[in-house]
């Protein structure tokens, strides 16, 4: 069985366009430290909070 995580990483409106208003590299990376797996990362640029959820997963221990 599997349990999976989900990340919020906000997106920032700039006149030149948008932006993550964090870097989701470093968040993997944290996660894998901690035994998660990037499984996927979902937009949702027309939210009218816009951003960006990372998912994880990892095996649980029955």
């Amino acid at each position: 069985m599997h349990e999976y995580s989900f990340v919020n990483i906000p997106v920032v409106r700039r006149r030149g366009g948008t932006a993550l208003k964090g870097d989701y590299r470093d968040v993997i990376h944290d996660r894998a430290a901690d035994g998660w797996e990037f499984v996927q990362a979902i937009p949702f640029e027309t939210d009218m909070h816009p951003h960006l959820d990372l998912v994880f997963t990892r095996k649980v221990e029955q």
